[in-house]
């Protein structure tokens, strides 16, 4: 069934690809939603094309989406999708954006696809087997210390303040960048980024990280340390390695 609901994946990411580059390269308004966040009219119609064709598919799946809520979302098999993950870069023609679909079962992540449809890269990822990236297996470096480690952070976008652990871990690291969005998992996954921190995120955001990073070698969890599954908090940490994964959460948790 993984490798069925795979295969069906990477034929949906083929199919919104080409409406993602278009609208991208025409321009697209936007318009803010009731949590001050942007949405556009791609985003409702990627997320419409996505949900269609599961239906036609998997008619017995329930269906997750950041725009339109969720259908069937107590049944066993369950689709998450972000159809435009990075909408104010989207919005603000920055191609660091990309559309995430990934399958849940019993509400843990088999499933995950990250599709950067500007860069041209899409990463596969499924429940023990080897992640893709455009067809090729690839693999987190194996980097042991954190004062060796690249780190891809996040602004916070909310009035709240950010959580003490995230400047720490700032500190503790090579060097970092921020705002790669769903682009620094897949940077991650071929061995570029070492560590990877998401604060605010929901469902749609995080499911289709999970099989790309554990099926390149790497570790992704919330803050505590606990497994993704789509009943998780909003706080993320993925690293290449174990050891770097140990070390991001000490430095996470030291004084909290």
């Amino acid at each position: 069934m993984i490798d069925d609901a795979l295969k069906f994946a990477n034929d949906l990411a083929d199919t919104v690809r080409p409406v993602l580059l278009r609208a991208f390269h025409e321009g697209s308004n936007y318009q803010k939603k009731d949590d001050g966040s942007p949405v556009t009219a791609t985003d409702r119609e990627v997320e419409l094309i996505l949900r269609d064709a599961i239906a036609g598919r998997f008619p017995e799946h329930g269906i997750l989406g950041e725009e339109f809520g969720a259908t069937g979302a107590e049944r066993s098999c369950v689709w998450v999708l972000d159809p435009i993950d990075g909408t104010r870069a989207f919005s603000a023609g920055l191609p660091c954006f990309g559309c995430l679909i990934s399958l849940c079962v019993d509400g843990v992540p088999v499933v995950g696809v990250i599709e950067l449809p500007v860069a041209g890269l899409r990463a596969l990822g499924a429940k023990k087997r080897p992640t893709l990236c455009n067809g090729t297996a690839v693999r987190t470096r194996d980097c042991r210390g954190l004062a060796r480690a690249v780190l891809g952070d996040w602004t916070n976008n909310t009035s709240m303040p950010d959580p003490p652990g995230k400047a720490r871990l700032n500190q503790a690291v090579n060097w970092s960048i921020r705002d790669g969005g769903c682009a620094n998992y897949v940077s991650l996954a071929r061995g570029y980024l070492d560590i990877c921190i998401d604060g605010n995120l929901d469902p749609y955001d995080f499911c289709a990280l999970v099989p790309v990073v554990e099926g390149a070698g790497g570790c992704i969890t919330d803050w505590r340390g606990a497994p993704l599954s789509m009943a998780s908090g909003s706080l993320v940490v993925a690293s290449a390695t174990m050891d770097c994964h140990r070390a991001a959460l000490e430095h996470l948790h030291q004084f909290d």
